[in-house]
């Protein structure tokens, strides 16, 4: 939903932009967005609380015994 949001403020500003010089230039293209099924990978999941605890532990922002 934010990459959603995202391309719509980014394709706003671009013509908001494109617009007020003139119209010069290329007209400004939407951003593609990833899609699943044309990388053939499942997104990303959430990492559990035990794998954000020992990523924090490894950059030494929590004590080993926490």
């Amino acid at each position: 939903m934010q990459s959603l949001l995202l391309r719509r403020i980014d394709l706003h500003l671009a013509g908001a932009n494109w617009q007020r010089s003139g119209g010069k230039g290329q007209r400004p293209k939407p951003v593609e967005l990833p899609d699943k099924a044309r990388t053939g990978k499942p997104a990303p999941s959430k990492a559990s609380g035990d794998e954000i605890a020992q990523r924090l532990r490894n950059l030494g922002l929590i004590p080993a015994g926490a």
